[in-house]
């Protein structure tokens, strides 16, 4: 792919997402090929590097070679990227990013792997120190088994490397920077401006950190971390509210969407206006907040586990829902009514520019 092929794809697909124009020097136009070059590859090499990280970590846990092959998934990332770069210009999809969703593909298997190594080694631990008695929640009948208590000594010699959860919650922390840098320095995609992706990073701000508090306050208790069924559990609700970063939907509001004809009605005109609205409103009750409440009651109704940071996170994500709820009525009258909204406005705006004399006033 040579410059000039970058320079023409550069101003069929950025300049107009970027704000661009107009007759550009051909020193400056160069500069700007290579600045779209650049924040194409360089965070999709941060992801791959990233990852290779993951399994190496994964490689001394477990004490297996064979866990190298899940390198093979970065493959994605590079025929991604050069899919990007040659059939959509180096701009993003609209609405969403493939790169994000390939490096979730990428990092989440360490993760999860990291994660189950490291409930084994909780366990067989909690057993140990209670003098083979029965776990708190432990999914077994019994106390732990005398070949679990055999296989506890193999693990002794990787706890220098593996420090209890000292890394995994290293590698949660820098997948979300990672996740928000990248998506910063990624090319913007169709239909997204610089604003838009200011209030789309701030978001993701947020909700990476209601993510990671779940993960880690979450699975921090003992009545939690000694039952497989929970810790699965978790890592399936952090997976899921983890595949909301690759979407672009809760920015790309339409308030300047006009009828594709004239018999167009005038409420699906507004439905393009609230877009973006009803996309956050979604993502917010069947991602996170809904799924997460739901966990958070179940702990506290069928688990009997109650603690101040698990009551205060259910009654945050309880307002949440019902904030999100009230907003999608508001919409909904919106949309139900938007003849009799507009003609209210009008005769707003009719009353307040009619001029006021002083005679009226007197009679």
């Amino acid at each position: 792919l040579t410059i000039q092929s970058l320079h023409v794809c550069y101003f069929e697909a950025g300049a107009q997402s970027r704000g661009l124009g107009g007759l550009t020097p051909p020193g400056t136009a160069r500069t700007m090929v290579w600045h779209v070059y650049l924040s194409a590859v360089v965070p999709r090499l941060v992801f791959i590097l990233h990852t290779i990280f993951a399994v190496w970590r994964v490689v001394l846990a477990k004490d297996d070679y064979m866990y190298w092959l899940l390198l093979l998934l970065t493959l994605l990332i590079f025929v991604e990227m050069i899919v990007t770069i040659t059939i959509q210009k180096g701009a993003d999809y609209k609405g969403f990013s493939p790169a994000l969703f390939f490096y979730l593909i990428n990092i989440i298997p360490p993760i999860w792997i990291l994660e189950i190594c490291q409930l084994q080694q909780m366990r067989i631990d909690e057993c140990v120190s209670k003098n083979n008695s029965t776990c708190m929640y432990d999914i077994r009948p019994t106390g732990c088994p005398a070949t679990e208590r055999n296989k506890s000594s193999s693990f002794t010699g990787n706890q220098d490397i593996f420090q209890n959860v000292d890394w995994i919650l290293g590698l949660h922390q820098t997948l979300l920077i990672v996740l928000i840098i990248g998506k910063w320095i990624l090319p913007l995609g169709i239909g997204v401006n610089r604003d838009q992706l200011s209030q789309l990073l701030l978001m993701f701000v947020g909700t990476a950190a209601d993510i990671l508090e779940f993960k880690s306050e979450t699975q921090s208790h003992t009545g939690v971390r000694c039952c497989v069924e929970l810790v699965y559990a978790i890592l399936a609700l952090w997976t899921w509210s983890m595949l909301q970063f690759p979407l672009d939907l809760t920015v790309q509001q339409r308030e300047d969407a006009e009828p594709s004809g004239h018999h167009t009605p005038l409420w699906k005109v507004q439905l393009y206006k609230y877009s973006a609205d009803l996309w956050n409103i979604s993502i917010s009750i069947f991602i996170q907040d809904g799924p997460f409440l739901i966990f958070r009651l179940f702990l506290m109704l069928s688990r009997k586990i109650n603690h101040q940071m698990l009551l205060f996170f259910t009654i945050k994500n309880s307002l949440v829902l019902i904030l999100q709820i009230y907003r999608l009525v508001v919409i909904y009258l919106e949309l139900r009514h938007p003849q009799r909204r507009e003609s209210q406005k009008a005769t707003v705006t009719n009353v307040a520019a009619t001029p006021i004399e002083m005679e009226d006033v007197d009679e």
